[in-house]
């Protein structure tokens, strides 16, 4: 018994719909091992990269009006860069929170995950409790 796939080629615009018996709709090769299947799920792998890339990045302390430069890797984490940041410059310890693009970064997230490149700067900022 012989399993016929077809892919339905519609016009530019407009909803697809299977309809038995179309003319527009054309055969399409399967993998054999998926003959007797009845789903399948596809997933998209990420190419492999070399290894994490380490590059620079600035931390500013507005309170202070200093200016830090950390070298640090795109898989690390925020925290990370914290402790990175306090080992170089002590006066750093309990800065206070990161800010990147203006929106807060939590300790877990990775510089990966923010697209943070070469050269950007976080800003330091403490919360204000009450009034």
């Amino acid at each position: 018994m012989a399993t016929m796939v077809y892919q339905v080629q519609a016009p530019a615009c407009g909803a697809r719909q299977h309809v038995r018996g179309d003319q527009n709709m054309v055969p399409v090769p399967y993998h054999e091992p998926l003959e007797s299947t009845s789903h399948a799920v596809l997933q998209v792998e990420k190419p492999v990269s070399p290894g994490p890339k380490s590059f620079f990045v600035n931390i500013f302390d507005g309170s202070k009006g200093k200016k830090i430069t950390v070298k640090i890797r795109s898989t690390d984490t925020i925290g990370k860069l914290q402790k990175k940041a306090e080992k170089l410059k002590p006066d750093f310890v309990g800065c206070g929170n990161l800010t990147f693009n203006g929106k807060p970064v939590q300790l877990q997230q990775k510089l990966c995950d923010l697209q943070v490149e070469p050269g950007a700067t976080f800003i330091t900022y403490q919360k204000c409790h009450g009034g």
